[in-house]
């Protein structure tokens, strides 16, 4: 074994089958004995929406993180839910207190959640849209960017290592001597998931969905500057709040703000499938509490909260709502 991945989600599958195809030995731990069952069987099953390319990747698949105990000589990377963090790091740090933990969540605080019990935690940005079809099978298109680097800062041996290792499976790879920027810039990006879920799929070449997500990013680049917080890639490959916005604008012009492909995020997963926990609105409650301690205004945010745990409560599914429809809720809001 070189890697254990530790989730078997879109994010997990993904890495874990790029990486053991490229020739790393990877252990892949999930939490039911059915799923595991059904990997070790069948393998992973890739396909890439894009090309229609379908390849089978077959891991070491084992049940619980117990199977680690003993193993300290590899990266354990995690790929779970964020708030499964706190008892994870802990139940690992009785078992293999000595690894190495690199976080590839959504969300900023996991790596610090980590150094708690570990010497060494690198963090991990996963800029690559995956929806998991069963527990077997994962849609990915294309190559995929992952950016690495040890925290709280620096690019320490373990996550060369570990960004070498991305590369050999065809990531396209930055290396981060501040991972905590990328990961707040990362987090900005996500703030737009919801709005991709609950508009319905016609008006996503309208200005006023354009307008939903340009008013979601300033409120997140000002809420963020009050906070001292600057979210950055720092390897300049990413774009910029500044830039993300410039962009919206432009694919605005083009009519290229649709997507035609099916690949579908977190938040319109669960949204299809209430058994599915909901992780978009951790992301919102985040940067709505950072506005209401710096006191700046984020009512577009406000609205989208609301929204989403509306459809989500209410089983009303993804694609349920009108673009014109929530920025008028996002005016009022703001004029209120």
């Amino acid at each position: 074994m070189q890697v254990a991945i530790v989730g078997a989600g879109a994010v997990g599958l993904n890495l874990a089958a790029r990486l053991n195809l490229a020739g790393t030995a990877v252990r892949l731990i999930t939490r039911r004995e059915d799923a595991a069952g059904a990997l070790a069987r069948s393998g992973i099953r890739l396909e890439d929406p894009a090309t229609g390319q379908t390849r089978v990747a077959r891991p070491d698949v084992t049940c619980g993180v117990e199977s680690l105990r003993g193993v300290e000589s590899v990266p354990i990377v995690l790929c779970v839910r964020s708030g499964q963090t706190a008892d994870l790091a802990a139940a690992l740090s009785r078992i293999v207190p000595h690894a190495v933990v690199a976080s590839a969540q959504n969300d900023v605080d996991n790596e610090t959640l980590l150094a708690r019990h570990f010497t060494e935690v690198i963090g991990v940005v996963v800029r690559q849209t995956c929806t998991r079809r069963d527990d077997r099978s994962v849609l990915a298109t294309g190559t995929g960017r992952v950016v690495v680097g040890s925290h709280p800062s620096g690019l320490r041996a373990p996550a060369c290592e570990l960004a070498d290792r991305f590369e050999a499976a065809g990531f396209d790879v930055g290396r981060s001597s501040e991972i905590g920027a990328d990961k707040w810039l990362k987090l900005c990006v996500n703030l737009l998931s919801p709005i991709n879920a609950l508009v319905v799929r016609e008006d996503h070449s309208g200005e006023a969905f354009i307008r939903l997500k340009v008013r979601l990013l300033e409120e997140a680049g000002a809420t963020l500057a009050a906070a001292g917080i600057t979210p950055r890639s720092c390897d300049g490959r990413d774009r910029s709040l500044g830039e993300e916005i410039a962009f919206l604008h432009a694919s605005l012009a083009a009519g290229t703000t649709g997507r035609s492909l099916p690949l579908f995020n977190a938040c319109w997963a669960a949204l299809s499938d209430p058994n599915r926990p909901l992780e978009s609105d951790v992301h919102h409650r985040r940067l709505l509490d950072l506005a209401s301690r710096t006191r700046t205004p984020a009512p577009t945010h406000r609205v989208l909260l609301d929204a989403v745990l509306d459809a989500y409560r209410n089983r009303r599914g993804p694609e349920c709502c009108s673009a014109g429809e929530l920025l008028q809720r996002a005016l009022e809001a703001e004029r209120s």
